[in-house]
C-alpha cells in the first residue's frame, strides 16, 4: 500500500501543477505563456500571483521537495488580493497532504472546492486522498468531476486507479462506481486489458457488473487477444468463457456447432468472411454461397483441444463447382503445423485426426475457399457438425 500512496500522491502533484497553471482571463493567459511579461503588465494581479505560486508547486514537485516558504507567502498575497480565491487553500491543502496531515488537508481542499467548484486541483487531491483512505465512492465522484473539468485528465486518472486496483484488489462496489462514471471506466478497463497479467483482476471487476445484451466491450476482446499473443491459450479461453457468462466446459470442442448465433466474441466463436461469399445460418447448419473469385477464409474459430485423437463429422449438401474449391483445415498454434487439410466432400465428412502433446497449445479451425482459374460458384449447406473425442488409438 505505501507504494500506491506514493504513486497516487506523485500523480496528484503533477496534475495539480498542470491543471492550475491554465487560466481563462487575459492576464492569466500571459501568466501561462510568459509569466515574466505578465508580471510586468500587472505584477500584483491575483492570477499572476496564483500562476507564480503554482509554478513553484510544479518545481517543488519535480524536485520531490516540500514547498518553499515563498510559495506560502504568495498564497497569502493571493488570499489578501482575492479573499474568495481557491488557490491558497489548494496550495496549503496540498502541502498538508504531502506532510501526512490528512485532516487538515481535507478541510483545506474542501474549502477550496466550495470556493471554486471548478477548481480541478482541489478535485484531484480530494480524489486521491479519498481513494487512498478506501473512501472509493467519494473518490470516484471527485475524479469524475475532474474528468469533466480538465480535458485529457481521464488517462492519468485511469492509470492511478489501475495502480490502486492492482495493488489493493477490487473492493466491493467498485464496479458500480465505475458504471456511474463511464468515461473513467472505459479508460481504466482499456488500460488494464493491455496486460494479460491483469486477467483475474478484470474478471473480478466484471463479476460485479450486471451483464447486458449486445456485443462484448472492446476491452474484453483486447484482453483475450493479449492472452493469445502471450501463448496462454487455456487462460484466454477461460477468460472468454467467464466474461461472457458461459460455463467453462472442458468437453466443449467447437463453440456453437449448429450455427445458432452465439453472442460470444472471437476468437473462440465463429468469424465469417465479409466478402467473396454469402454466408448465413440455416436449419441448424451453415449455408454458404462461395463465388470462387478470391481466396477466402469462409468461417473459422480458435480451438483449445487437449492432446489426443478427435473425430470431425458433418453432413454436406449442395453443389461444389470444384472438388478442391473449399477445404477444412486445422492447424496448430503458435506454429502452423497442419493437423487436417481435406476438401469438403459432396455428402458427408467423417475422419479422425490427432493433436500432439507438444507445440500445439491451440488450434485454428478454418473453412477455406480457394479460387480456381475457371471461377465458378459453390452453393452448399454444412449441417450436423461435431468434433468429438475419438479415444486412444
Amino acid at each position: 500500500m505505501p507504494s500506491v500512496l506514493r504513486f497516487v500522491a506523485a500523480l496528484g502533484w503533477v496534475v495539480l501543477a498542470v491543471a492550475y497553471i491554465a487560466r481563462s482571463s487575459f492576464v492569466a493567459a500571459y501568466a501561462d505563456k510568459d509569466l515574466a511579461r505578465a508580471e510586468r503588465v500587472w505584477p500584483d494581479h491575483p492570477a499572476v500571483l496564483s500562476a507564480q505560486a503554482m509554478l513553484e508547486v510544479a518545481q517543488a514537485a519535480a524536485r520531490g521537495q516540500a514547498l518553499p516558504s515563498s510559495t506560502r507567502l504568495l498564497a497569502a498575497r493571493v488570499a489578501r488580493a482575492e479573499p474568495l480565491a481557491a488557490e491558497p487553500f489548494v496550495i496549503l491543502g496540498a502541502e498538508a497532504q504531502r506532510n501526512g496531515n490528512r485532516m487538515a488537508s481535507e478541510r483545506l481542499l474542501f474549502n477550496a472546492r466550495q470556493r471554486d467548484p471548478r477548481a480541478p486541483a482541489a478535485r484531484f487531491l480530494l480524489a486521491e486522498q479519498y481513494i487512498t483512505q478506501g473512501r472509493l465512492r467519494e473518490g470516484v465522484s471527485e475524479a469524475a468531476a475532474l474528468a469533466r473539468l480538465v480535458p485529457g485528465s481521464i488517462e492519468p486518472l485511469a492509470q492511478g486507479f489501475a495502480g490502486y486496483l492492482k495493488a489493493a484488489g477490487v473492493p466491493e462496489g467498485m464496479a458500480e462506481l465505475l458504471k456511474s462514471n463511464p468515461g473513467l471506466s472505459q479508460q481504466l478497463l482499456a488500460d488494464l486489458s493491455t496486460d494479460p497479467a491483469n486477467a483475474d483482476l478484470l474478471i473480478e471487476l466484471a463479476s460485479q457488473e450486471q451483464r447486458t445484451a449486445g456485443p462484448a466491450p472492446a476491452w474484453q476482446a483486447n484482453l483475450i487477444t493479449k492472452l493469445v499473443e502471450a501463448g496462454d491459450y487455456p487462460k484466454a479461453r477461460q477468460v472468454w468463457a467467464r466474461l461472457g457468462g458461459r460455463a467453462s466446459d472442458p468437453s466443449e470442442t467447437i463453440h456453437d456447432p449448429r450455427f445458432e448465433g452465439s453472442s460470444a466474441p472471437p476468437p473462440f466463436n465463429w468469424t465469417f468472411a465479409a466478402q467473396g461469399a454469402v454466408i448465413e445460418p440455416q436449419s441448424g447448419g451453415l449455408h454458404i454461397l462461395y463465388f470462387g473469385r478470391d481466396d477466402a477464409t469462409l468461417a473459422g474459430q480458435m480451438l483449445v483441444l487437449r492432446p489426443g485423437r478427435y473425430r470431425l463429422k458433418m453432413k454436406v449438401s449442395g453443389q461444389m463447382t470444384d472438388p478442391q474449391a473449399v477445404r477444412w483445415r486445422i492447424s496448430c498454434m503458435p506454429g502452423k503445423a497442419s493437423l487436417l487439410d481435406v476438401p469438403v466432400p459432396a455428402r458427408a465428412l467423417d475422419l479422425v485426426f490427432s493433436v500432439p502433446a507438444q507445440g500445439c497449445g491451440a488450434q485454428q479451425l478454418a473453412l477455406v475457399g480457394q479460387a480456381a482459374d475457371a471461377g465458378g460458384s459453390s452453393d452448399f449447406l454444412i449441417s450436423d457438425l461435431s468434433l468429438l473425442d475419438a479415444g486412444a488409438s
